[in-house]
């Protein structure tokens, strides 16, 4: 913005020097007002086309990512050339309207040119009129040379229409963002949230679940129907079933990812809608299956309580640096049972009432199961604890097992409860052995 308005004020003082010949000036300034409609047609000309090339852009960029993510899959497979190739395609598009934006130039261009050409002009004409004695040769060459640079100003300002363009439409797609509405939001007119203790940290952590249906826009089933159960403050709850029968759209509604269709959830007697979605999620913490680092290192602070909650303080110790060590992009310097151990510190840092557990050992091997499981165990204590698993050895401790299919419990009890039953539950155990 400081090179447009220090280029603005160049053309226009170039501009005034060059009117002490009115003759000449009127000659050379004819081309201006062509430039200035040439170029702010070429603003909305480009600005349209930005838009369009935009999407072609953002697919190619995600397809580059999500391949470099899992390199080591793309390489043991021999995918390169096939990626490659898809990439190439990808990138064709954005090549090829790219190319229209190159017609919107060509206008103002011409424009541009114009000034140029119509300098030298000036210069035949501004002869022309020295010899008759109609300017003097000061005024011919102070009115050239200012007019000249201010046509080199022009053209260097106008240079920047591309940034502007793509700065309107950067400005309008935060606009729209802006003006969106999130499908997961705080229900208008409620009280503000009032735990039944004193402080928000005391959250006694009871989870209703009443009536609740979800269903998902791109599916013709709901992904849960009719669901209810009560989670009773510090109680270790657990849902096992088949995979799609509704046990990870459960966790997603606790979390607030989604709110139900239909029916209502609470936490300690009030609906979670009624309770500004920031503050909710403070008393909750996820673990996921996915155990996801930040490329940074490990602060002091108060992680040293978290990580022998995890199971996680010896290892950590151990290492060189300590707490300072990098685990590298997404904790590559690290084992599965170690990553999800470290995840599993940062849950507890935050000191939650209610730890979600989304298939938390599903992707590691039967040690750094152990090792996790005894973690889990540590961190559940005096915390609500809601774990779903496929591996029902990993549950079979906790209070209550609820069995999940085509998106309704059931079954519900204790392990040896559900054993007794020697149904749905049992079955799921045989064919796992």
């Amino acid at each position: 913005m400081a090179t447009i308005g220090l280029c603005n004020c160049k053309f226009l003082g170039d501009s005034d020097l060059g009117s002490v010949s009115w003759k000449l000036t009127l000659l050379d300034m004819s081309p201006v007002p062509f430039v200035i409609i040439a170029a702010y047609y070429n603003i909305i000309f480009i600005e349209k086309y930005e838009r369009q090339v935009q999407k072609p852009l953002e697919e190619a960029s995600a397809f580059a990512s999500e391949n470099v993510d899992a390199i080591k899959t793309v390489a043991a497979l021999g995918r390169e050339d096939a990626v490659m190739e898809q990439f190439d395609k990808s990138a064709a598009k954005y090549t090829a309207k790219s190319k229209n934006l190159a017609i919107g130039a060509l206008g103002f261009g011409v424009g541009i040119g114009s000034i140029l050409l119509l300098s030298a002009i000036v210069m035949w004409w501004g002869t022309a009129l020295y010899t008759r004695g109609q300017v003097t040769l000061e005024q011919l060459y102070s009115s050239f040379e200012a007019i000249l640079i201010a046509g080199y100003s022009a053209s260097r300002m106008f240079t920047f229409v591309p940034d502007w363009a793509r700065m309107v439409h950067g400005f309008r797609s935060i606009c729209e963002w802006e003006d969106r509405h999130p499908e997961v939001a705080a229900l208008e007119a409620t009280k503000p949230f009032v735990p039944k203790s004193d402080t928000l940290r005391q959250v006694q952590g009871e989870i209703v679940f009443n009536s609740c249906t979800l269903k998902y826009a791109s599916r013709p089933k709901p992904a849960v129907s009719d669901v209810s159960f009560i989670i009773k403050a510090g109680q270790s709850v657990a849902f096992c079933g088949p995979s799609g029968g509704g046990k990870s759209s459960i966790i997603s509604m606790i979390s607030r990812f989604y709110d139900p269709t239909t029916g209502t959830i609470y936490l300690d007697g009030q609906d979670i809608r009624s309770i500004p979605l920031d503050e909710y999620r403070s008393h909750l913490a996820l673990v996921s299956q996915d155990a996801i680092l930040y490329e940074t290192s490990l602060t002091q602070e108060q992680l040293e309580r978290a990580c022998r909650d995890a199971s996680i303080l010896e290892f950590i110790q151990s290492l060189p640096q300590g707490f300072d060590t990098h685990v590298g992009f997404k904790g590559s310097q690290m084992s599965g049972g170690q990553r999800q151990r470290i995840c599993i510190a940062r849950a507890l840092l935050r000191n939650p009432k209610i730890l979600l557990l989304d298939e938390a050992t599903s992707a590691l091997d039967a040690e750094s199961e152990r090792s996790v499981k005894q973690a889990l165990e540590q961190a559940s204590k005096g915390r609500t604890t809601i774990s779903i698993a496929h591996r029902l050895s990993t549950i079979q401790g906790a209070d209550v097992i609820h069995v999940v299919e085509e998106g309704r419990i059931i079954e519900s009890g204790s392990h040896a409860d559900l054993l007794t039953l020697n149904r749905r539950y049992v079955d799921l155990i045989r064919s796992q052995l």
